[in-house]
């Protein structure tokens, strides 16, 4: 069995890889690979390392200066999916560093199938007809939108962070000048739209989403409402 990871360096301090650059630069010998940056224990960053280098001192002065002082580096022997790697890192870790998650290349989403399996198995447990269930159709966009609308247009100003504190990571999203949600790359008319595309199944987004409160408080997206 061939392995991935060729050579690899943990939680190594900033300082040492000034002070021994070169000699760090000599053991990747050229070679491919993911690096990550740590601050304390907590993941910050995760990058490619075609040129460890160049990005480690580019790091050191760019907008992730002093946001970073531990750094590991995971060299691979074959390079074809190195980037599909960096990008499956970037999805489960999630660091804060990283602004733009990406995209697999080829990688088929299961969350519809999911959600139609889920919806048939249920019918089949309350005593569904003998007829062949029918597939459940996803609704579009448009017919979405019209049904729900921007829900948040007029309660708060464009530019405001909302959050959803789970139990294992902080999501977070902004509102645009139409009150629509703007949360991992993609635009979403309403809370609740937005907080499916996290948790599968249906979901309250007035509950699920905080913003903060003019006393610096996170508070629920329902308070808004009732405001009115």
């Amino acid at each position: 069995m061939k392995n991935l990871v060729d050579a690899h360096l943990e939680r190594i301090p900033a300082d040492v890889f000034v002070k021994f650059q070169e000699a760090i630069k000599a053991l990747a010998s050229k070679r491919h690979g993911v690096y990550a940056l740590y601050k304390a224990d907590k993941l910050y960053y995760v990058g490619l390392a075609k040129n460890l280098k160049s990005r480690v001192q580019q790091h050191l002065k760019d907008q992730h200066k002093g946001k970073w002082n531990m750094f590991s580096l995971y060299l691979v022997r074959h390079v074809e999916h190195l980037r599909e790697l960096e990008t499956l890192v970037i999805h489960v870790a999630q660091p804060k560093g990283n602004t733009k998650p990406g995209r697999f290349a080829k990688s088929e989403n299961l969350k519809p199938k999911l959600k139609r399996s889920a919806l048939e198995t249920v019918k089949s447990m309350f005593g569904g007809t003998s007829k062949k269930p029918q597939k459940a159709k996803k609704p579009t966009a448009s017919k979405r939108n019209k049904s729900i609308g921007p829900s948040l247009k007029g309660l708060l100003p464009a530019g405001t962070v909302i959050k959803s504190f789970m139990r294992d990571r902080t999501l977070e999203a902004r509102i645009d000048s139409e009150g629509k949600v703007l949360f991992n790359g993609k635009i979403f008319n309403s809370p609740s739209v937005a907080a499916m595309s996290v948790t599968v199944h249906a979901s309250n987004g007035w509950h699920f989403w905080k913003y903060q409160d003019q006393n610096g408080k996170w508070v629920k997206l329902d308070n808004l409402r009732k405001k009115d």
